[in-house]
């Protein structure tokens, strides 16, 4: 980007796995090189990391499953929508550690860790991303969960539910990034939430 001009140029380009409908992307608060593409046709999440030096993108391995291993089941009602694969929103715990992914028709959280080796002798990145650990599945509570957010302090998730008409609310452990609901606010068609700081009211 030519910012003294305000043009736009692509650079580069990187492709996403075939048929896998790449919806968002959303950098790591903490390591700043790592984002994570939510890919919806496939019910995935896809880490990949930007190179620093020219901003030339990569994938960081294979794209992980939001939803559990033989879900659904050939008999399931789900099976008929994209074969019951349909992610949405993806996003990070504000100390980098864990990522929430949704899964619309399974009505989930998937909750993972990111995992880190040292890099000996690194002085701008002394830690090496590898991948992520799937630690715990939450059921959302509510019909298809389109939009996660978090509280910039971390301790709370809202999840706005389209099909259900409602937002729940989830508080969470930053020890292990688990969490647990906690209320539900009925709001007809909630596609989206977003948290505004009392101050720009």
């Amino acid at each position: 980007m030519d910012q003294s001009h305000c043009n736009v140029s692509k650079k580069t380009r990187l492709a996403a796995p075939p048929g896998s409908g790449p919806r968002s992307l959303m950098f790591n608060p903490v390591f700043s090189n790592i984002a994570v593409v939510s890919l919806e046709m496939t019910a995935q999440v896809w880490l990949i990391r930007r190179n620093i030096e020219d901003g030339n993108f990569e994938g960081l391995g294979d794209p992980v499953s939001v939803l559990p291993e033989k879900w659904p089941s050939e008999s399931a009602e789900e099976k008929q929508f994209n074969h019951g694969r349909w992610a949405s929103d993806a996003v990070w715990s504000p100390d980098g550690k864990f990522l929430y992914a949704a899964a619309r028709l399974h009505n989930s959280i998937s909750i993972f860790e990111v995992q880190v080796s040292t890099v000996e002798g690194a002085s701008s990145e002394p830690v090496e991303i590898e991948g992520l650990k799937l630690v715990q599945r939450v059921p959302t509570d509510g019909i298809t969960p389109r939009c996660l957010t978090m509280t910039d302090c971390g301790e709370f998730i809202l999840v706005a539910h389209q099909h259900s008409h409602d937002i729940s609310s989830f508080q969470r452990n930053a020890s292990d990034g688990s969490m647990v609901f906690i209320d539900r606010l009925e709001v007809p068609n909630a596609a989206c939430v977003k948290l505004i700081p009392p101050e720009q009211l």
